[in-house]
C-alpha cells in the first residue's frame, strides 16, 4: 500500500488530471512516503502547478504541515528543466526534486509528458 501511495504522491498532477506512475518500488524507503496521506492532494496540486506554470531554471518549494507536535515536515524544492517537444508535438519536462526531512536529504528526477487530455504522465523518455 505504501508503494502505491508513494507512486500516487509523486506522480499525480493536479489541475489537469493525473499522471500515471511506472513501477516505483525502488522508492519504498524514500522520504516522500512520509508525506501525510491527508496532504497528498495538496502535494499533487503543487506538482501539477509546477509542471504547468514554473519556467525552466526556476524553482518552487512545497512543505508538508506537521500533524503531531515533534513531527518534522517534508520539504521539496522542484526545479523543472529541459522542456522539449516531441516529434508528435507533445510537451515533455524533466522535473528535479530535492527532498528533505530534517537532516535527511534525497534528490529525485522524473520526465513527465503532457497528454492530449492535458494530464501529465510520467515517462521513461
Amino acid at each position: 500500500m505504501r508503494k502505491q501511495f508513494l507512486a500516487a504522491t509523486l506522480m499525480l498532477a493536479a489541475s489537469l488530471g493525473s499522471a500515471h506512475a511506472a513501477n516505483l518500488s525502488f522508492l519504498n524507503e524514500s522520504i516522500l512516503v512520509r508525506i501525510p496521506k491527508a496532504q497528498v492532494p495538496q502535494f499533487s496540486a503543487e506538482v501539477g502547478r509546477v509542471l504547468n506554470d514554473v519556467a525552466d531554471g526556476q524553482t518552487a518549494t512545497w512543505s508538508s504541515k506537521p500533524e503531531r507536535a515533534r513531527q518534522v515536515p517534508v520539504s521539496i524544492t522542484f526545479a523543472p528543466r529541459n522542456t522539449t517537444r516531441t516529434s508528435k508535438g507533445q510537451t515533455c519536462r524533466f522535473l528535479a526534486a530535492d527532498v528533505a526531512q530534517g537532516t535527511a536529504k534525497e534528490n529525485w528526477g522524473f520526465w513527465f509528458c503532457k497528454q492530449e487530455s492535458g494530464a501529465w504522465r510520467a515517462s521513461a523518455r
